[in-house]
């Protein structure tokens, strides 16, 4: 009986993985750079990107990527940089998974080294470094133009986890080129 259960379990996970199988039609590589300025700060980033298809709707998204950021008001300024990494999971309506219209929301994790100084323009400013893994949360509207080669203009809305860093909520926008197989 028990392996009789066995052998159904693995047919079940195996039926539903050739299930989501036949739907997926492809895949994509994208390289992109990205940037926001506000409230005092500024930012790049430089993402690569890998996304699967799972379904006519559905995919999944990694990326690594590198970011730089500067931040300065009246007595403090910070400058950091540092490689990261996103996952997110993203929905495209049309029914045509990797091609116009997409929303997703995703996590992600950058590893920030920076410099700080506070009390700039005092006699006696404070400086130190700072050394911080930051996670974040996002979500993201973007639009793939084209069919195995793309124009991919993205906007992503999120927010940094960490109080360690002079990063906080963020929107950036992000313009990229995607091969798509």
């Amino acid at each position: 009986m028990k392996q009789k259960m066995k052998n159904f379990a693995l047919l079940m996970v195996t039926g539903c993985f050739i299930t989501m199988n036949v739907y997926a039609e492809s895949n994509a590589i994208s390289a992109s750079v990205g940037g926001a300025v506000g409230a005092g700060g500024t930012s790049t980033v430089l993402l690569v990107d890998y996304e699967h298809a799972f379904t006519d709707n559905f995919a999944l998204s990694g990326r690594v990527g590198h970011l730089s950021y500067s931040y300065s008001d009246e007595v403090y300024e910070e400058d950091g940089n540092g490689p990261g990494a996103q996952i997110s999971a993203k929905f495209y309506p049309s029914g045509n998974a990797l091609h116009n219209l997409y929303f997703g929301v995703g996590l992600g994790i950058w590893k920030m080294e920076g410099e700080w100084t506070d009390d700039k323009d005092t006699r006696w400013p404070t400086s130190d470094s700072i050394s911080t893994s930051n996670a974040e949360i996002h979500g993201e509207l973007g639009w793939r133009l084209g069919e195995e080669v793309q124009f991919v203009p993205s906007l992503q809305v999120g927010t940094f986890l960490s109080t360690e860093a002079m990063l906080a909520q963020f929107i950036s926008l992000n313009l990229g080129i995607s091969f798509v197989f």
